[in-house]
């Protein structure tokens, strides 16, 4: 009997918000209704779907291909995630695999240059017998988000407290 085989994608999009030093990183994230989950088979886009009021989205691919997921919103970061589901003829199976993106507005002077990557790679790991995230990448772009993120919170800070100024100047009476 033929039986249908794919990778069931869960996915919390939230919106990351506030400042670092705030007292927990819960507190600074938020379900991001409506983002836009665009999946790509090569360059061609392959399906689209929205993050619901909650921030999450559910989808099924197809074994044996590779896609790119695209995490998007307007006036917000866009990031990217590769997806590989490809796998051993022998241990096709129904698969389910979830993942969480927080994403940020995007910020004046910001080099979010490392976003053109992938901030993560899925792929089937054949000892473990499901798909997993590619732990030496994600170790190595962990190291140039890490960086971003530092540098977001730092100029966020710097316009916060501008506009602050801004706002709390005193105006002399002549």
């Amino acid at each position: 009997k033929y039986k249908d085989y794919y990778l069931e994608i869960k996915g919390t999009v939230s919106q990351l918000k506030g400042n670092e030093s705030e007292n927990s990183k819960d507190d600074n994230i938020k379900p991001m209704d409506s983002a836009l989950i665009t999946i790509y088979s090569g360059d061609v886009p392959y399906s689209e779907f929205w993050t619901n009021k909650k921030g999450k989205c559910s989808f099924k691919l197809p074994l044996d291909k590779n896609f790119k997921i695209q995490i998007s919103k307007e006036g917000f970061v866009t990031k990217y995630i590769l997806v590989s589901t490809k796998m051993p003829e022998t241990k096709k199976d129904v698969f389910s695999f979830s993942f969480d993106v927080d994403i940020f507005q995007e910020l004046r002077g910001l080099d979010v240059s490392v976003l053109k990557k992938p901030i993560a790679k899925v792929s089937y790991n054949i000892p473990l017998e499901g798909f997993q995230y590619d732990v030496n990448y994600t170790n190595r772009i962990n190291n140039d988000l890490k960086v971003m993120y530092k540098n977001y919170y730092k100029l966020q800070k710097i316009q916060i407290d501008t506009s602050y100024r801004d706002s709390t100047e005193i105006v002399p009476t002549i």
